[in-house]
């Protein structure tokens, strides 16, 4: 099955550092780490938005995120990625590394670190996050700190880069102002990762502007600018039922959400030929949704665990374990992610209200069923890029 999704056509764009010190439009693009299954089937490539506004990045600032080197340190349970381009990242796992998973880490190199979850899926097979398999998930945050360490490298002072404080977070940001034909255009660069190789943790992930991340964003002008929010290529349950091909997806809900944006975007799209679809009503907010999920979650461990407390036979222990290491390794997933607090202000993606528009991708049923795991590609993010760039011509030029 094929993996990309082409479009056609498109006219020759200009990017490069700006001197503006804010931008007029907003892009900002995630990874959440270990952050690939949630409740409901839903499964996910987290990382699509980081590599898509690293793709962006690399048009003013061509470089290269090739891994040049893997290196597993045993005693130590860490590994690094190391870039053609000179950038590092290093990450613990919570339970170190085998020999035979130091061999297998060296299938990285020659892979590009900006599709962070591609490279722990082709180099592990698969990824899980919430502590079922930290060796991927450390090697997935890994690369996206070596993919900024490399742009760190090459840029110096004209990247700002700032780290979180929490104890368990490594989460990074990064943020420059481009001009885009002649648009200034403020991009911030999201991590979000857990300490151990477990996650997710994204309370700072989309634009929400806590903290140190805050400061960030205010200087470029991200709290208050007409922001794009990169976001996952997904398989949606809900939205795969009459899918019939792979599709990018705007989102922008009405009355709350910059609608204006979202259907700038979605008109060059289908001028481009782009498969996608405009949604305006499936992030509402929904405050005590993710406490209410969270609690729910709980009782499913709960009552499993009790049913555990009366068997008997090893049989019916050890399907009630795999139910379970079901359970924790996908639907923990989707309450991991975010504060039930953060949840209510910004809503799963995290939106700050009146400002921004969503863009992502959703999978069919039969891409899921065969791939398992959602994998963005190279082309998808320079499409991606090609058509989100159109639009904000399109949106500034209107404003």
């Amino acid at each position: 099955m094929e993996l990309i999704t082409k479009i056609k056509g498109g006219t020759n764009m200009h990017v490069c550092l700006s001197k503006e010190k804010e931008g007029k439009i907003g892009v900002v693009g995630h990874v959440g780490v270990g952050h690939v299954h949630s409740h409901s089937g839903f499964v996910q490539d987290d990382s699509a938005g980081f590599a898509t506004a690293i793709a962006l990045l690399k048009k003013a600032i061509p470089l290269d995120t090739t891994i040049s080197a893997v290196k597993v340190y045993l005693q130590e349970g860490a590994i690094q990625v190391n870039t053609v381009s000179g950038g590092c990242g290093k990450v613990m796992a919570r339970r170190g590394f085998t020999p035979a998973e130091q061999e297998l880490a060296t299938r990285a190199i020659g892979q590009d670190a900006s599709f962070s979850q591609n490279v722990a899926v082709h180099t592990f097979g698969r990824i899980y996050g919430q502590g079922v398999m930290e060796g991927p998930v450390a090697l997935q945050g890994a690369c996206a700190l070596a993919v900024i360490d490399s742009f760190a490298h090459k840029m110096g002072n004209k990247l700002n880069v700032v780290v979180a404080s929490e104890e368990n977070k490594y989460d990074e940001f990064a943020g420059v102002v481009l001009d885009i034909d002649d648009i200034p255009v403020a991009l911030l660069l999201v991590i979000n990762g857990t300490k151990g190789g477990i996650g997710p943790d994204e309370d700072y992930e989309g634009d929400t502007n806590m903290s140190i991340k805050g400061k960030l964003m205010a200087g470029l002008g991200l709290d208050k600018i007409p922001t794009i929010i990169l976001e996952s290529k997904a398989f949606v349950p809900f939205l795969a039922n009459n899918l019939s091909e792979n599709q990018f997806m705007i989102r922008a809900q009405k009355d709350i959400d910059c609608t204006a944006l979202g259907k700038a975007i979605y008109k060059a799209g289908l001028e481009l030929h782009v498969p996608l679809r405009l949604e305006e009503n499936i992030i509402p907010f929904n405050k005590g949704g993710l406490a209410k999920a969270t609690q729910e979650f709980a009782d499913k461990v709960i009552q499993v665990a009790e049913k555990m407390k009366k068997v008997d036979s090893s049989d019916d222990k050890t399907k009630l374990s795999a139910e379970l290491a079901k359970l924790v390794s996908e639907n923990a997933g989707g309450v991991t992610f975010m504060s039930n607090s953060v949840y209510d202000k910004m809503r799963g993606v995290g939106l700050l209200p009146g400002i921004t528009t969503v863009v992502s991708m959703i999978v069919t049923k039969e891409y899921i069923q065969y791939w398992k795991i959602p994998q963005f590609t190279t082309e998808e993010a320079e499409n991606c890029v090609r058509f989100i760039i159109e639009g904000m011509k399109c949106f500034y030029n209107k404003n």
